[in-house]
């Protein structure tokens, strides 16, 4: 009886409840309508329009051929779908409310790069992601890598009790609870302090953690607070875009990032899905100053104000422990960056390339990438979970499978439960950590946030980790992918195809 309580009256029951009823209401009123001939004409030729439209736009293959798809087989529904849920141009004025205007390009400065020591891809690489999102590298910072959630709450709340002039988070979830409690508490001592709090969670995310009035609470308390993206009640497009960053940015000189979001779950008070593995990563120094204009380029749209981001600078510097350069990544710049700099990684990969992501339903690009590392010999690993979150996108990850063992990928699923850390590592040289994960959404959708490390400890830290997980996997090998039923397969493949639409 409580679990049916607390259902009805999650907002998370009502949002599903609403788009359901106007999902209904929409097809069968396309089909009431359709009864009139011109009216069925005039469906007929929206939805061709839509799928020439389609065709046109500047999107990855997979994802046009997804909705042409759709199209077809709905020809009535179909254009209509694809306006609402599909179109990522949705007007200057609705992208403003969503957030995002990278105006960062005065801010290009950063670390002069030393190419002595440095091999020209892994230069190359840094060059690209400055020169396409203006974060730069950094080589006076330090960083620690955190293996498992649970060692990162103590350090955090250590960080917290030495800010001084300011605190900036952002997170897709934040979740009441032992997590949110005790950083709560250690945030309400530092504002009676004077310190300048600020917090951004993603409405959608944390739909099902936090009340309706969640920032207004915590407005009363003297924190400054926005949801962002608030949840609207009816379809539009607007759903789609969601803050699936992690910053927890003390003082501009030490920042928190990783895949771990700020509910019980991550540290596993909470148990769901066996033992959640996943990670974080806390960076100091000079590198930090690109979390702080990630941060305020949201900010300022979202508080509509305005202030002097120099205000903001590092204090702090640490020894050079190789390069570390964060970045964040927009539906709306459209340029899939984050996509795009593993893509460069797996190709400048010449010994091995090794890949932790809890969902894993790649583009044909990506596949072909992989494919041709692991065909010219590279050592192409990628650990995936075993325990789903959300079954149906865990079938659409493992219909991957077949595909790329045969192509010499050897692919795991971690055996004691869920694993959520995102990372890439490659010849000791090179290491990703960050919030997106390899998927259409993340990569097209999604506002997300990575660290490049080139060179350094955290390399063979991330390295440390993914043997760790290996050796708690079990390996998907041909013979075992082969007795899979082929009813299982044919849902697979369904999803599979349409994943790039959903």
């Amino acid at each position: 009886m409580r679990k049916l309580i607390r259902l009805l009256s999650s907002r998370l029951f009502w949002f599903v409840l609403a788009m359901a009823i106007q999902f209904m209401l929409l097809v069968v009123g396309v089909f009431y309508l359709s009864n009139n001939t011109y009216v069925l004409l005039f469906f007929l030729a929206a939805s061709l329009f839509t799928a020439l439209f389609v065709v046109t736009r500047d999107e990855s293959p997979d994802y046009k051929l997804a909705w042409m798809l759709i199209i077809l087989v709905f020809p009535l529904a179909g254009g209509v779908l694809y306006l609402i849920f599909g179109n990522k141009k949705i007007g200057r004025k609705a992208v403003r409310k969503i957030i995002l205007t990278r105006d960062i390009s005065r801010y290009k400065d950063g670390y002069v790069i030393d190419h002595e020591g440095l091999e020209e891809p892994e230069s190359h690489q840094m060059s690209y992601i400055h020169s396409i999102t203006g974060y730069a590298p950094w080589a006076d910072s330090d960083a620690k890598y955190y293996a498992f959630g649970d060692d990162f709450l103590d350090d955090l709340v250590v960080e917290i009790r030495k800010a001084r002039k300011f605190i900036f988070i952002e997170y897709f979830i934040i979740g009441q609870g032992r997590v949110w409690d005790t950083v709560l508490a250690e945030l309400g001592r530092k504002l009676s302090e004077g310190v300048d709090i600020r917090i951004l969670y993603d409405d959608m995310g944390s739909i099902n953690a936090v009340p309706i009035n969640f920032a207004q609470k915590l407005r009363d308390q003297g924190f400054k607070a926005y949801p962002f993206n608030p949840v609207a009640m009816h379809m539009n497009p607007r759903l789609n875009y969601r803050d699936h960053r992690k910053i927890f940015n003390i003082d501009g000189n030490v920042c928190f990032t990783g895949g771990l979001n700020l509910a019980d779950e991550y540290v596993n008070d909470i148990v769901r899905f066996g033992y959640w593995k996943d990670n974080a990563v806390k960076i100091e120094g000079s590198a930090v100053w690109n979390f702080t204009l990630m941060f305020l380029s949201v900010w300022s749209q979202i508080s509509r104000t305005s202030e002097d981001v120099e205000l903001f600078r590092p204090t702090v510097i640490r020894p050079w422990d190789g390069y570390i350069q964060p970045f964040a990544d927009s539906p709306f710049d459209e340029i899939a960056v984050a996509r795009n700099v593993y893509i460069q990684a797996i190709n400048n990969a010449r010994k091995y390339v090794w890949i932790v992501t809890p969902y894993l339903i790649l583009d044909s690009e990506m596949t072909t990438a992989l494919s041709i590392a692991a065909g010219s010999g590279v050592d192409v690993r990628i650990v995936c979970p075993y325990y789903a979150d959300k079954k149906t996108v865990h079938e659409v990850t493992r219909s991957a499978y077949r595909k790329l063992v045969a192509s010499g990928i050897r692919i795991y699923e971690y055996l004691p439960g869920f694993i959520h850390s995102k990372t890439l590592v490659a010849d000791d040289r090179v290491a990703l950590v960050g919030t997106a994960n390899m998927d259409f959404r993340s990569f097209y959708l999604h506002f997300e946030l990575s660290v490049l490390f080139t060179g350094g400890h955290i390399v063979e830290d991330v390295k440390k980790d993914t043997l760790y997980a290996m050796e708690r996997s079990a390996e998907q090998t041909e013979e075992e992918l082969g007795k899979v039923s082929l009813v299982r397969r044919l849902v697979r493949t369904f999803f599979g195809f349409f994943a790039p639409a959903l």
